[in-house]
């Protein structure tokens, strides 16, 4: 009786995790196939997409894309008042967009630019630090610099974002030079 109970329970899971992996597909909205191909390429599609010219809004769609339904993103502590929060993607939307006067006189852009890559990756799963720079989209001039801890899942066919936790470059902190170009 047992050994029959087995098979069963083990067909039950299987077909949970179908289900699970079809669910991953249907809540989030259709990536560019170029965007999730590579770790690189999601690292890079995060960076366009929270990246903007002034007068033209975030991608918010395309970030979305990228992200699985329960992803989380973990912002440094002076950005948060020294607040830990963990957010979903939409808090996090929520939690940029009202800094964005796209079209107010003061609307200067947005970029943030990755500017060295460090990938560790086994089987289906990946973690990428990051280097990137942060600046008006208007100016050359430099704000800062940071380092993004990508944390990534290969499930079908794409690469998903699991979650990001960030810091920002500060005079007691330097970026580590391995982690430099």
């Amino acid at each position: 009786m047992k050994l029959r109970r087995v098979p069963s329970f083990f067909f039950v899971c299987a077909l949970a995790a179908l289900a699970g992996s079809a669910s991953l597909e249907a809540q989030s909205p259709d990536p560019r196939p170029a965007d999730v191909a590579t770790p690189q390429a999601i690292v890079d599609a995060t960076y366009a997409a929270v990246s903007r010219a002034p007068g033209n809004a975030y991608d918010w769609d395309r970030f979305r894309s990228l992200f699985l339904p329960a992803a989380r993103l973990i912002p440094n502590l002076e950005q948060t008042g020294g607040e830990l929060r963990v957010l979903t993607v939409e808090e996090f939307i929520a939690w940029v967009d009202p800094l964005t006067r796209v079209g107010g006189p003061d609307d200067r852009g947005w970029a943030e630019t990755g500017i060295a890559s460090r990938i560790d990756r086994y089987g289906d799963v990946a973690q990428v630090f990051s280097t990137y720079q942060k600046q008006y989209g208007d100016a050359a001039e430099d704000l800062g610099r940071g380092i993004n801890s990508f944390q990534l899942i290969w499930n079908a066919g794409r690469w998903w974002i699991v979650g990001i936790a960030w810091d920002e470059e500060t005079s007691g902190i330097a970026i580590p030079a391995e982690y430099l170009p």
